[in-house]
């Protein structure tokens, strides 16, 4: 099995680290800059959760900012794009050449519209729906803090690709310690995550809390405020989405869990970088336009973050 994980990241490099590690497939890791040339040279350290020394050896490298290694070329069996979202379509080119006919292509970048993008650029039966719940984060390039464990959660979209298609990749996932969930519906899935990170990212990034301080009583409640916003354009569009007490009681669980972490549009916004609000919250109140809904609480969100990192 041949695994070709774009975008190495905090996310990325994880997912790469523990594939490899497993030694059940061979994997390919594209990534730029100085993270991508401590890749090649010295390997991955990951530490956290679990501390784990991967070697350059062990496993292919190629450098954006080089020239993309075409070893993979027309023979991957997963494509894995994991980058932050506003280089998705960017990598969308690399990946077409490392597809054959039964490619499957997983997008677990954050954000809304990049399966539907992906399903458009590759076809719904080489696309699965994907998101993750592991926690990682880049103290220094070539090196992955394991934050916290959670799942790789993959989902079927509709006359696309089943999951039992990709039981192969499901048991290597299983087998490499990511955890592997299924769902039958793959963009309900996606809009779960999507409510969360839409309640969660910007109301942090702009406070500067970690996700635990987010429980105060007054931030909580803005918090869900937004997010019920958010669950009423999701069925708009016809997902199935729980109701709004089970809502709610998913991202008091999800705090709770994660009440230590700096979320990464907090780190994004402290670090100068750009944020994934134009795919989260902005994606919202553009959506909403269409069924002339108001969102006042996630434009006034994207206003705010988008002013943030225009300076």
């Amino acid at each position: 099995m041949k695994i070709a994980v774009l975008g190495a990241g905090s996310i990325g490099t994880l997912l790469a680290a523990k594939l490899a590690n497993s030694k059940l497939a061979d994997v390919l890791v594209h990534a730029r800059g100085e993270h991508a040339a401590k890749l090649a040279l010295d390997g991955i350290s990951i530490t956290g959760h679990q501390e784990l020394e991967i070697l350059a050896d062990d496993y292919e490298i190629s450098i954006a900012d080089v020239m993309p290694n075409d070893v993979f070329e027309g023979v991957a069996d997963y494509v894995l794009i994991c980058s932050k979202a506003n280089q998705v379509e960017e990598l969308f080119d690399i990946a077409k050449r490392m597809c054959h006919l039964d490619t499957k292509v997983m997008v677990m970048s954050n954000g809304l519209g990049h399966v539907e993008k992906c399903r458009d650029t590759f076809g719904a039966h080489r696309t699965i729906a994907a998101t993750t719940t592991h926690g990682a984060w880049r103290p220094r390039a070539g090196v992955v803090n394991w934050a916290g464990i959670g799942a790789i959660n993959l989902g079927e979209l509709p006359y696309g690709a089943k999951l039992s298609q990709i039981q192969d990749f499901v048991d290597l996932l299983e087998k490499s310690g990511l955890n592997p969930n299924l769902h039958t519906d793959g963009m309900g899935m996606i809009w779960s995550k999507i409510l969360l990170n839409i309640a969660i990212n910007p109301i942090a990034a702009i406070t500067g809390l970690r996700n635990g301080a987010l429980l105060e009583e007054e931030m909580f409640e803005t918090c869900v405020e937004v997010m019920l916003e958010g669950a009423k354009i999701s069925r708009l569009e016809g997902i199935t989405t729980p109701d709004d007490a089970t809502l709610i009681d998913n991202l008091r669980i999800v705090l709770h869990a994660t009440s230590n972490n700096q979320c990464s549009m907090l780190q994004d916004v402290r670090g100068g970088r750009d944020t994934e609000i134009e795919y989260l919250n902005r994606q919202v109140v553009d959506r909403a336009e269409k069924y002339g809904v108001a969102t006042p609480l996630n434009q006034l969100l994207s206003k705010l973050v988008e002013s943030i990192t225009s300076y």
